[in-house]
Parts: structure tokens; sequence; C-alpha cells
């Protein structure tokens, strides 16, 4: 019985030597990411923005067109561009966060997939803000503009309902282009006055004169193209005399 009770003693002795160690559970958590924007800024590049996770080492990028195979970057960032993609097909991106735990290396899940049609061109709005402009209003991610009784996306305004003000646009276009196209017309509702007759939307590349677009009233949108040679700054104009608002839509940057 006495060695029985020894044998207990050192058991238990033993036991309580052993060091006991916790994992800190929250440490090793890697949080989820969500994708914030995803969309086409060259001819065959696509940009992610993401993001940040607290106390991530990195993150990993993952792509593919729609049902094919993934292929992964890493990046330090909560952004990346990924160039050499296919015009024409539709490429599904994921992101996620990784952290360095006990030496190894611990990920998160994948955020949602994100779809981006690679086209031979870029919608303006969907890319570019203008740096300087006089009474301009957007209408992108499915704000719509009517004209000809017919909603007309991807375009903005410029104009109010009086005369003698300057009705302007400039973007910064970065020389990538070779051709812009877009429709444009009067916004209906807006008024006629104060004639009813036309006015001109002027259209400049590096502040020349590229193109005049005389508009009537009561005529349907126009359909235009105009090329573009490098150009820098693309600028849209409606003269001061014309008293109604006028609408661009669906207008398109053709990569060079």
């Amino acid at each position: 019985m006495k060695k029985l009770r020894k044998v207990v003693l050192l058991l238990l002795t033993l036991c309580l030597s052993i060091p006991v160690h916790t994992v800190n559970v929250q440490a090793a958590t890697v949080e989820k990411t969500s994708i914030m924007s995803a969309k086409q800024v060259g001819k065959k590049s696509a940009q992610l923005v993401w993001n940040e996770v607290d106390g991530a080492k990195g993150y990993e990028v993952a792509y593919r067109v729609a049902g094919g195979k993934w292929t992964t970057k890493s990046t330090t960032k909560n952004y990346i561009t990924i160039s050499k993609l296919k015009v024409n097909k539709t490429y599904q991106f994921k992101v996620r966060a990784y952290k360095n735990v006990n030496k190894s290396v611990r990920y998160g899940k994948y955020s949602v997939p994100k779809k981006v049609k690679i086209n031979k061109y870029v919608y303006l709005g969907n890319l570019y803000e203008p740096y300087n402009s006089s009474y301009y209003e957007p209408y992108i991610n499915g704000n719509f503009i009517m004209m000809d009784g017919k909603k007309r996306l991807n375009g903005f305004t410029l104009g109010q309902d009086y005369s003698g003000v300057e009705k302007k646009a400039d973007f910064n276009i970065e020389g990538k282009y070779s051709k812009v196209t877009f429709k444009v017309g009067k916004v209906d509702g807006a008024h006629n006055s104060p004639y009813d007759g036309d006015f001109d939307v002027n259209v400049y590349a590096d502040g020349i004169l590229v193109d005049t677009i005389v508009v009537q009233v009561d005529a349907l949108p126009q359909s235009v193209s105009i090329n573009l040679d490098h150009t820098e700054r693309l600028t849209f104009e409606v003269e001061e005399g014309a008293c109604t608002v006028v609408g661009f839509s669906d207008i398109k940057l053709y990569f060079r």
C-alpha cells in the first residue's frame, strides 16, 4: 500500500513539473478580407483594392479566366495591378490575408470573388474624374440620364437651365487611348431656352479643338467618334449661350 502511494505521489509530481503551453487563438486567427474595387485600368490589366487585415504579413491574390486554373501572386500592400491578361475574357479575382504564426504561415479565408471583363475600351467615368469642371454631374455605377425617352448609362451632364455660364469638364486620360466614342444630346425635361435652336459642344485634346458637335434641342442624341493621339487632357465644353442641360453617355476610351 505504501509503495502504491509513493508511485501515485511520484506521478503527480511529474505531472505538475511538466510546463503547460497555451495557444493564443486570437493571434493565430487570420481575418477574412473583402475586395473594395476591381476594374480594368490598362489594355490588358486590372487593378484590385481590398480592405486591410490587422496584423497581416501580406496578401495572396488568386485569379483565373472563369472556369480555368487559378494563378496566384503575393503582395504586402492592399492593392495590386495584374497585367498580361487576355482581351475579351472575363476574369475572377479573390484575395486572402496571411500571418506568420509560430514560424509557419497561416492563411485566412478567400474573399468573395469579383469579376472583371477585359475589353478593348474602358468607360471614362469608371476610371477618371475631372480635375477641373463647372456644372458637371456624373452618372455612373448604374445611375442614368434620360435622353430621347431612354435610360443612358456611363456618362455625365454639363449645364444648367440658364445661360451665360461656363460648362466644361477636363480629364487627365494619361495618353493611353487611340479614340473616344460617346453619345451627346439634350437631357429630357431640360429647357430649350433662350431659343429653340442649336448649340455647340466642343471637344479639345490637350487644349486643341478637335471636334465641334452641333446639337439640336429637339433632335435625338448623336453618336460621336474622335481619334486621340497620345492625348493627356481631354476636355468637353458646352457653349455658354446654351440654356439647357446636355447629356454625354456611353463614353468609351479605346486603348492604343
